[in-house]
């Protein structure tokens, strides 16, 4: 479970696990069911860094994965890294008939007063993703040739299922991309990372101005 911490110098608000390792935000996607393969939900947690790191690139984790056939499994799933991840959106498709497991779980939280869940689609993503599969998978190539900044672990199912539907993508550039749910959950999330990069510098250190110099050394 990671800790939600402020930096006493900036301001900054970031994630902490047990380790020590810093985040400075995390993302949760989920991928329905697509037969023959499982649904998927995971985390990325993208690495933060000292404030004196400037321009370094970010690294990207895989935190958390799980595959089911049950979508009403994968909704609590969810729900359930949410909470551990500390993550403020559900990133998923909301034309897909399978929200509506979504609206149904609201209505019950509602009733108990708890916050709802939120729900956010995936950027550039329409129907089944036709013709998107050479789009996301470029984002993940960009992590993982040359200097890899997209880590996974040893156990995930991710990196085999991005490599059939990379063999599909050279076959046919308009694949529907949603016959491999592993893989959009991936690409949703890290799409949400990459194409909205937070500023390298937030630009105040205890309301003031400028870096965090300024409250401790006046300039």
């Amino acid at each position: 479970m990671l800790r939600r911490l402020t930096d006493y110098i900036t301001g900054e608000h970031y994630l902490q696990d047990r380790t020590g390792q810093q985040y400075r935000r995390t993302v949760c996607a989920l991928a329905w069911p697509w037969h023959p393969l499982p649904g998927c939900v995971l985390v990325l947690g993208e690495l933060r860094h000292r404030p004196t790191c400037i321009g370094t690139p970010r690294h990207v984790f895989l935190l958390a994965e799980q595959r089911s056939d049950d979508p009403a499994a994968l909704l609590r799933t969810a729900e359930r890294f949410q909470f551990q991840h500390g993550t403020p959106r559900i990133i998923t498709p909301e034309d897909d008939d399978r929200i509506l497991l979504i609206d149904v779980e609201n209505d019950r939280r509602r009733e108990e007063r708890k916050p709802p869940l939120r729900t956010e689609p995936p950027l550039r993503w329409h129907g089944k993703g036709e013709g998107l599969l050479p789009y996301y998978l470029s984002l993940v190539q960009t992590r993982i040739v040359g200097d890899k900044t997209l880590h996974f672990s040893s156990t995930s199912s991710v990196p085999a299922e991005a490599g059939l539907a990379s063999t599909a993508a050279a076959g046919s550039m308009t694949a529907a991309m949603i016959q491999w749910p592993a893989v959009c959950a991936l690409c949703w999330a890290l799409e949400a990372l990459d194409m909205q990069p937070m500023p390298e510098w937030r630009g105040y250190g205890h309301g003031t101005p400028g870096g965090p110099a300024d409250s401790l050394g006046g300039y």
